[in-house]
């Protein structure tokens, strides 16, 4: 699979070279017609189609802000937990029964709501509610993650599902800083532009992208996108503490994007500074550095 133009989802082969400038027509909804020049060819693509999903709930305004955020870029259907589940990872339901009822929020779109966690709702949307899904959005997430909190992330654990079923998949974060002076507005403007950008690149199946915006309080804008590696330090844990009624002790975390070292160059590193970060993500977890002492030992 490659992007074609600027919008346009196709199948064409790695092969075949298609130039960025192409006379586009619109003759029916959901079928865009392009001219390849020099070849006299038409060949006939459909809009590409979007599966919209988060952790924070169908109702939070990072899917508002998403769903702006993909406007003229394809055809949106969101499919969203009906609940917050933030920090929920990659987990699924298995032992009861999930219900999935229509939702609309406002005027700006009609979704379907999941009672269960976000990698549910891409499983039920992909295999059951949206057909021929081209690419999974996730977000945008109240909440940077960079790091180590790819692991705890739900809304990068709802795209990593996406990528094991073969679809490419972006998880999209937003850094807040003051709760009181997010801007959803600007965040949705510089997703969107972040979406063109890695749209038109090599999105192959099951490509697994992570992005990450800075904080924008008080019109702060982003200095720059960048690419960038994950860091691998690990959290400052912090808890408060205090004796609990019934005997013991209640904790509560108290610090979630405190990291023990700030690698240069890391995505942790470059959001910090201002940029925008783009994260390619492997499912693939294992350590090929230690596979041939295991097997010495074994």
């Amino acid at each position: 699979m490659n992007i074609v133009g600027r919008y346009f989802w196709g199948t064409l082969s790695r092969e075949q070279q298609w130039p960025r400038q192409v006379i586009c027509e619109v003759y029916r909804r959901g079928i865009i017609t392009l001219w390849k020049h020099g070849g006299g060819k038409w060949v006939q693509l459909r809009v590409m189609r979007f599966l919209l999903t988060n952790d924070d709930g169908i109702d939070a305004p990072g899917m508002a802000a998403l769903y702006r955020a993909a406007q003229g870029l394809g055809d949106r259907h969101v499919v969203a937990p009906a609940k917050v589940q933030s920090a929920t990872s990659h987990a699924v339901t298995f032992h009861r029964e999930l219900i999935a009822k229509p939702h609309q929020e406002g005027t700006l779109f009609e979704g379907i709501a999941v009672d269960g966690r976000p990698a549910d709702c891409v499983k039920l949307g992909l295999n059951y509610l949206v057909d021929d899904v081209d690419v999974v959005l996730s977000g945008i997430n109240a909440g940077a993650n960079v790091g180590v909190n790819v692991t705890y992330s739900g809304t990068v654990g709802a795209a990593r599902e996406a990528a094991m079923m073969g679809v490419p998949a972006i998880a999209l974060s937003l850094h807040i800083g003051d709760p009181t002076k997010t801007d959803w507005d600007a965040a949705h403007r510089h997703v969107h532009d972040a979406l063109e950008a890695v749209l038109a690149g090599p999105l192959e199946p099951g490509t697994l992208l992570c992005i990450n915006v800075p904080i924008l309080d008080d019109g702060r804008a982003p200095v720059g996108m960048c690419v960038a590696p994950l860091s691998s330090s690990p959290l400052v844990d912090a808890y408060d503490r205090a004796d609990h009624d019934e005997g013991g002790h209640r904790f509560m975390a108290s610090a979630t994007m405190t990291f023990r070292q700030t690698t240069p160059g890391s995505d942790v590193e470059r959001l910090f500074a201002g940029y925008i970060t783009v994260t390619p993500l492997a499912l693939d977890t294992t350590c090929p550095k230690r596979l041939d002492a295991w097997r010495d030992h074994m």
